[in-house]
C-alpha cells in the first residue's frame, strides 16, 4: 500500500491510534468538510497526539513528532457532528510541519521508514512469556479501578492487539501512550506497558491506602 508523504493533521488530547487498531473519532463539521477534499482523494489523515508541555494544542507544532497514519473506513453524518471511524495503518516521524491554509487546514510531511514493520501483515503472537506477564500486571491494574474485563476474551486477543488496546483505551498519561507508540517491535512494547501498568496499578494502590 502507498502512503502519501503529505498528510491532513487531526490532533485530540490523550488520544493516539496504533498500526491494525480501529479508531472512532466525532468531529466538528466544518473540520471535516476543511479537510474532505484530501480524504476524498487518498483517505488517509494523520492522528498525531499534542503534547501537553507545549501550550496550543491547536497548533500542529505543539503536537508529539511521531504519529499514525490511519484510513478512514466510515463517515456518519447522521448526527450534530460527523461521526468517523480510522484504521492505523503506519507510523510515522515528522520531517517537517507546514503552517495551516488559506482553510486553516494543517499538515505535516512525513516518513515511514523507521515503522515499516506495521506495512507488514500483524505481528505473530510472542511465545506467550510476554502476554502472560502483561494479563498478570492488566489483574492488578483493573482491580484497583474496580473494574471486570473478560477474561476468556483477554486471553484470546493477540499480544500486539492487547498492546495496542491497552495503549489506546486505557487513561494512561500523554507521554507513557506516546512512548509505547514510538516503541517499533512488539516484545519491546509489550514489556513497556506491562511496566507502565505494574506501576500505576501500585500508586493506584498507595492512593487508596492513603485516603482509607
Amino acid at each position: 500500500m502507498s502512503l502519501p508523504e503529505i498528510l491532513p493533521v487531526f490532533s485530540v488530547r490523550s488520544t493516539i491510534l496504533m498500526p491494525h487498531a480501529h479508531l472512532p473519532i466525532v468531529m466538528l463539521r466544518d473540520d471535516f468538510y476543511s479537510i474532505s477534499s484530501e480524504v476524498i482523494e487518498s483517505n488517509i489523515i494523520a492522528i498525531m497526539q499534542p503534547n501537553p508541555m507545549l501550550g496550543n494544542l491547536r497548533d500542529v507544532s505543539a503536537t508529539f513528532k511521531t504519529g499514525c497514519a490511519g484510513k478512514i473506513m466510515e463517515v456518519d453524518f447522521s448526527g450534530s457532528d460527523v461521526a468517523i471511524s480510522v484504521l492505523g495503518v503506519c507510523r510515522f516521524e515528522v520531517v517537517r510541519d507546514f503552517p495551516p491554509d488559506i482553510a486553516g487546514i494543517e499538515r505535516v510531511q512525513v516518513s515511514y521508514e523507521k515503522f515499516a514493520v506495521d506495512m507488514e501483515s500483524q505481528y505473530d503472537d510472542a511465545d506467550g512469556v510476554e502476554k502472560k506477564r502483561l494479563v498478570r500486571a492488566l489483574n492488578g491494574y483493573f482491580r484497583s479501578m474496580d473494574m471486570l474485563p473478560s477474561w476468556p476474551d483477554m486471553e484470546r486477543i493477540p499480544l500486539d492487539a492487547l498492546v495496542s488496546a491497552i495503549t489506546m483505551t486505557c487513561p494512561l498519561h500523554p507521554s507513557e501512550k506516546q512512548s509505547l507508540m514510538e516503541t517499533v517491535d512488539i516484545k519491546s512494547r509489550s514489556d513497556l506497558v506491562t511496566r507502565i501498568v505494574e506501576i500505576n496499578a501500585l500508586d493506584s494502590h498507595n492512593t487508596s491506602s492513603t485516603i482509607n
